[in-house]
């Protein structure tokens, strides 16, 4: 599952990024977005669980939750040509 964590410290590292998630199950990939011209952080980013269930677990526990001093934003990601399911 891709999730996105939005509203994040500029100076949050992938490492850091990753532990956040590490708690609530296997993480396959991590990346933050930067600037292609000066290579800083954008604040927010991408993380891929193993499963489903662990993702929803860390979406669950981890949106608006206080990190750095920030309130970030976490979610499921859909690319933009993904249509949400319906609810």
């Amino acid at each position: 599952m891709m999730i996105y964590v939005g509203n994040i410290s500029y100076s949050m590292t992938t490492d850091e990024l990753k532990e956040l998630f590490v708690p609530y199950g296997s993480v396959k990939e991590v990346k933050i977005i930067a600037d292609k011209a000066s290579g800083k952080s954008k604040g927010y980013g991408f993380v891929e669980m193993e499963s489903d269930e662990d993702g929803l677990k860390a979406i669950a526990a981890l949106n608006d939750s206080q990190v750095k001093g920030r309130n970030i934003k976490v979610n499921n990601a859909f690319r933009k040509n993904d249509t949400k399911p319906a609810e």
